[in-house]
């Protein structure tokens, strides 16, 4: 079996492991996601060539360093499959422009390097749980959570399935500082 890759943001916001905590009751999955393993997935890469690697991580350095930081914001909960046996448990962000531009430009490169990447739809979400489990899913109300992540950096993972956390992080590259950052980091520097 071939190593698989992803680019994803880590969503390292501890209050989103408490409304998982709160809502895992109502539902019946057999993989639960750690806290450690939250983060919302760019691209998907599958099984990459040692070439096509080094150059997926030229194409995410450029990119990353081109877009400045941004936050996003979390208070929906919402699922992939049927809604009385989800396959796939979320939370999602509300919409973002600067996450929308990053993506496109990210995944539009990458498509171009590597034509049989996976093109799904960019579907924005950070996954709780998967692989129902049985039964049905006992109807609740959802808790009311508002929950922001600075987005600072995006991170090259390695999919691997026999450990825990089940992912590993090959490389990070942080967004572009902004101006003003980058002077008051000059100035402590001189005084």
């Amino acid at each position: 079996m071939s190593t698989h890759y992803f680019i994803a943001i880590p969503i390292e916001a501890a209050e989103l492991a408490a409304v998982q905590q709160a809502i895992l009751p109502y539902y019946s999955y057999r993989r639960i996601y750690r806290p450690d393993e939250f983060h919302l997935t760019i691209q998907f890469l599958g099984g990459v060539d040692g070439e096509e690697l080094d150059e997926v991580k030229e194409i995410t350095r450029r990119i990353s360093q081109e877009t400045l930081p941004f936050t996003l914001t979390f208070h929906a909960i919402d699922h992939f499959g049927r809604a009385d046996r989800p396959r796939v448990l979320t939370i999602v962000p509300d919409a973002s422009d600067a996450l929308q531009r990053f993506a496109t430009a990210l995944r539009q490169e990458l498509v171009a390097l590597i034509p049989n990447l996976d093109r799904k739809t960019f579907v924005p979400h950070v996954t709780l749980a998967k692989k129902w489990d049985k039964g049905e899913r006992i109807a609740y109300v959802p808790p009311e959570f508002n929950v922001t992540e600075s987005v600072e950096e995006v991170i090259l993972y390695e999919v691997q399935p026999n450990h825990t956390p089940s992912y590993r992080a090959i490389e990070v590259f942080p967004l572009r500082r902004p101006e003003e950052d980058i002077w008051q980091s000059r100035l402590k520097f001189l005084t």
